[in-house]
């Protein structure tokens, strides 16, 4: 829900702020470059894992949110740490930051799922084989 709202919330300044001119030189305005615009691009590296979030076990769910505990933390101080523009020979701004960490976050947490859900379903595998008589 989170990740909709972040998407939902960057179209909805997007058209305040450039279309409807009702949020121009706002609060709104003001952080769209800094905060609203890498937040989407994180959102929408995230979606995916929170749609399938929805599908595993709760063992599974537990396993991503230890990693979730500390890897959204180092990504959002990866992300406040860059700038919002560089102007040097080859740059690196705040989306590109944001990308990035959006996209390692996501093939890590598909890798854990994955990884978790094929040992799971082993262990369970060994299991019946083992009790039967």
């Amino acid at each position: 829900m989170l990740a909709l709202t972040a998407i939902g919330f960057r179209h909805f300044s997007l058209w305040c702020t450039d279309v409807g001119q009702f949020c121009y030189r706002t609060w709104l305005d003001r952080i769209f470059l800094d905060i609203t615009k890498p937040l989407y691009f994180f959102a929408l590296y995230f979606l995916p894992i929170a749609i399938v979030l929805v599908f595993v076990p709760r063992e599974i769910f537990k396993s991503w949110l230890k990693l979730a505990a500390w890897a959204l933390p180092l990504a959002i101080i990866f992300i406040a740490m860059t700038p919002v523009i560089d102007t040097s020979l080859l740059p690196f701004q705040r989306d590109d930051a944001a990308r990035l960490a959006g996209g390692l976050f996501a093939v890590v947490s598909l890798l854990l799922i994955a990884w978790k859900h094929f040992s799971l379903r082993r262990a369970r595998q060994i299991g019946q084989v083992s009790d039967s008589p």
